[in-house]
């Protein structure tokens, strides 16, 4: 699978709750079964940190057979992602015959209300 980068930042307000919902789409437009891939070190990054995305923490759920991918940050925890676009949102996945890649880095653009 071949790395998806996306250029126009995620806008969102230091304080809310964030909701990502990503639909993983084939070329024909169906979903890509996502059944035996896992996630490991998803996060929201920056330079000197990161705020880890796992279903154990509840910011990352998956629906494999439907292709899509929701994070989730409650409202106290997007108080530790610094403002500016600085932040991204990382998605790396591992197929199941153990491959990595990075399906998604997108940039965050944090407001300080």
């Amino acid at each position: 699978m071949q790395p998806v980068i996306e250029t126009e930042p995620i806008v969102e307000t230091r304080g809310d709750d964030w909701i990502w919902p990503l639909a993983l789409l084939g070329d024909d437009d169906t979903p890509v079964d996502l059944t035996g891939c896992t996630f490991d070190g998803a996060a929201i990054a920056w330079r000197d940190g990161q705020l880890p995305l796992t279903t154990a923490n509840g910011r990352l759920a998956i629906d494999a057979p439907a292709g899509t991918v929701t994070v989730t940050v409650a409202r106290g925890d997007t108080a530790d992602v610094p403002d500016g676009r600085r932040s991204r949102l990382v998605l790396p996945l591992i197929d199941t015959l153990a491959a990595r890649s990075t399906l998604l880095i997108i940039p965050l653009q944090v407001i300080v209300p």
